[in-house]
């Protein structure tokens, strides 16, 4: 249970300040290291590349660096500013997918991509569906790139619908 404390403490902590939560990510790791001879699944490299190994170093990667610059940018300079300044929230949200769009061409199965449209996909839709014209087309091509499992509800945003 220690290890998801951590690492849900680290996305957390990666909301407020740039790379904020890398103590728990490292705590994380820990665990993941000291676990390596688990009898249960999802400790080890080698048995998934969608497991607890894999998220942490996936997150403290720095070849992935862009993925948390998105998480900080993504929520601090957009989400959390939105009730005063929609328009300048949206953009930096807009902005933020652009090191999204980094982490996939480096690596487009990279499990914490998965993660993040997994939990944002629906609300990207409803942030978007009131954007004007020209962001709409900007973060639909984005989108469509490095997400295209998703293709279907990103229409959504062209046809303006929202949920």
């Amino acid at each position: 249970m220690a290890y998801y404390a951590y690492v849900i403490l680290g996305f957390d902590y990666d909301t407020y300040s740039l790379e904020g939560g890398t103590p728990y990510f490292l705590k994380a790791q820990a665990i993941v290291n000291n676990s390596q001879n688990a009898r249960e699944k999802g400790w080890r490299s080698f048995q998934s590349e969608r497991n607890r190994y894999w998220l942490v170093e996936n997150v403290l990667n720095k070849s992935y660096s862009s993925f948390r610059s998105c998480m900080y940018s993504y929520h601090r300079k957009g989400l959390d500013i939105m009730s005063d300044k929609p328009e300048e929230g949206r953009a930096n949200i807009a902005n933020s997918l652009r090191d999204i769009q980094k982490v996939f061409r480096r690596k487009p199965s990279t499990y914490i991509l998965q993660m993040f449209f997994d939990s944002k996909s629906s609300e990207l839709v409803k942030i978007f569906s009131k954007s004007f014209p020209d962001e709409r087309n900007r973060v639909l091509a984005i989108l469509n790139e490095v997400d295209p499992s998703n293709g279907s509800k990103y229409e959504k945003i062209s046809d303006n619908e929202g949920f």
